[in-house]
């Protein structure tokens, strides 16, 4: 074998046997991908200004009214459970029920984000995959049925903590009464 051949074939092997090595072995101070990893607890206890009685006010079109929801740590403090009290309203030529409501959001590690599942005494159910914006979330809104339309890319609504004691929600838009209506939300912390 000609020299210069087995020279290049040395360098090549040392070469690789380097890549190996330091992709193998990380430094002392970097830490892997499963050290990063959020854990359940971690993400709930994040969330712990939610924690209490919250009263809201909401447009939605032409529309607007008040609420009050109340979140708690529920299921071994691994979820955070809300609740919504929508009083009955009366506008224009009918009349609303009360409405009740309730809403489960926990932290899914394996895929290192939040999910929200919600449903209320109209039989209205939601299920929504919560992506962390840093001041709060963007919702998108996943069906558990064959979707008629694809997925925007855009977020459907977004949840911005304003502080401890107030967050907003806008979104989601959608048609009602042959308009297109968006839903605007503020909630402060009942003290």
């Amino acid at each position: 074998m000609p020299r210069n051949f087995t020279r290049l074939l040395s360098m090549a092997a040392l070469m690789a046997a380097a890549a190996l090595y330091t992709n193998a072995a990380p430094r002392p101070d970097a830490k892997t991908a499963e050290q990063k990893k959020v854990t359940s607890q971690q993400a709930l206890s994040s969330v712990d200004y939610l924690v209490g009685t919250w009263n809201c006010a909401h447009t939605v079109g032409n529309f607007s009214g008040k609420y009050t929801t109340v979140y708690t740590r529920v299921l071994g403090d691994r979820w955070l459970k809300q609740t919504y009290d929508f009083p009955a309203v009366q506008s224009g030529p009918g009349a609303e029920p009360a409405i009740a409501a309730e809403v489960l959001m926990g932290y899914d590690e394996s895929r290192q984000a939040w999910v929200r599942f919600f449903a209320n005494s109209l039989g209205q159910h939601f299920a929504i995959r919560m992506t962390d914006t840093g001041s709060g979330w963007a919702w998108k809104y996943v069906s558990f049925f064959p979707r008629t339309r694809p997925e925007a890319p855009d977020p459907d609504a977004t949840f911005t903590r304003k502080s401890d004691t107030e967050y907003t929600i806008d979104g989601p838009t959608y048609p009602e009464n042959g308009l297109t209506v968006t839903e605007h939300h503020v909630c402060h912390k009942a003290q």
